[in-house]
């Protein structure tokens, strides 16, 4: 009798400990990992597993039932079978009174079920689920599964209930984690993994980056009106290559009646042409042909970046000239500005120290 008791207890141990795990580990798998497993229909544990993490209400119910069942049982069924060989065991050694005997093999028995609960039934298969739960889901989940179907009407009450409550308090309940991650959370996720060593400064700058993107606009990025280097119309060949290979700049906005006033930009490139055109040397012509000035994008400052990105690659237009609604010139947007503003700060051997 007393071999078959403590068999139901270590059974109903076991028993707690499946439905930890269970929880833990259905609460802690991702179903990004969980769909590539499921994919094709092969592995019924990961199908499973999938299919519990997107219902999760009533896998958590289930769970903590089985818990709570296995748990009770165990407090009726263990503390006295222990609590009876421990009286037996002192009164062996030692005679007491019936009352002291009773409490001290009360105490010890109380405090070795509590310590096999905790350990062998909580602790070990927590640790257990959160270390590998989408392994741990793909083993447990096809029973977890069959033991919901038996005990449906149970669960399918007590998680309408529970439902009820937490609409009482304000709260819709949802059946499925939101795993999609903020971009604070993004951050400091990144931040994280870069103080561990996972991640190399220039990959978490452009991971930063990326993710600062999205709020960037096109008055963040620009060059302002005063620092662009532009030509007036009527400036000589000669005079604009002098220009570019002082600046650097590949692309030099040409003005129309006034500074202010950008009518275009003139491309290095085709200033080469010009001179494979005309000869050897075009620097000897008064201006820029009027077909080699190219347009430029007209953006608002508050234009995102990435709609300006899809602007520049829609009209295979790389520069753009920012301004406000009533036409003030307020800079000057390239396709490396845009860059730039997602990958950090570019230079090749054309570029001058500030």
């Amino acid at each position: 009798m007393t071999v078959g008791l403590l068999a139901v207890s270590v059974l109903l141990i076991a028993v707690n400990g499946f439905f930890v795990a269970a929880e833990f580990a259905l609460l802690a798998s991702r179903v990004t990992r969980l769909e590539p497993m499921a994919e094709g229909g092969d592995d019924a544990g990961a199908s499973a597993a999938l299919e519990a993490v997107q219902d999760l209400q009533p896998q958590l119910v289930g769970a903590q039932l089985g818990i709570t069942m296995a748990s009770l049982g165990l407090g009726f069924v263990a503390e006295p079978v222990v609590a009876s060989l421990i009286e037996s065991a002192v009164e062996s050694f030692v005679e007491l009174p019936g009352g002291v005997l009773h409490t001290i093999s009360f105490v010890v028995s109380m405090g070795l079920v509590v310590t096999a609960h905790m350990v062998v039934g909580e602790m070990l298969p927590k640790n257990l689920a959160i270390s590998n739960p989408e392994r741990v889901a793909r083993v447990i989940a096809p029973i977890h599964a069959f033991y919901l179907l038996v005990l449906r009407p149970v669960v399918w009450t007590l998680n309408a209930v529970s439902n009820g409550i937490v609409r009482m308090l304000g709260t819709e309940p949802v059946d499925e984690i939101n795993t999609a991650l903020t971009v604070n959370e993004f951050h400091t996720l990144f931040d994280g993994v870069l103080e561990e060593g996972k991640i190399e400064d220039t990959e978490h700058d452009l991971l930063a980056g990326a993710l600062a993107f999205r709020d960037r606009t096109a008055g963040s990025i620009m060059v302002p009106a005063h620092q662009m280097v532009s030509v007036p119309r009527s400036t000589s060949v000669n005079e604009i290559e002098e220009i570019v290979a002082t600046s650097g700049h590949s692309r030099i906005p040409m003005e129309g009646t006034r500074p202010d006033n950008i009518v275009g930009f003139v491309h290095s490139k085709d200033l080469l042409r010009l001179g494979d055109l005309n000869g050897d040397d075009a620097s000897h012509l008064d201006q820029v042909p009027l077909e080699m000035i190219r347009r430029m994008l007209i953006v608002g400052p508050d234009q995102p970046v990435r709609d300006l990105m899809w602007s520049m690659r829609l009209h295979r237009c790389h520069a753009a000239l920012v301004q406000t609604p009533q036409g003030l010139l307020l800079g000057m947007v390239t396709l490396e500005d845009v860059l730039e503003a997602l990958v950090g700060d570019i230079r090749d051997e054309t570029d001058r120290e500030d």
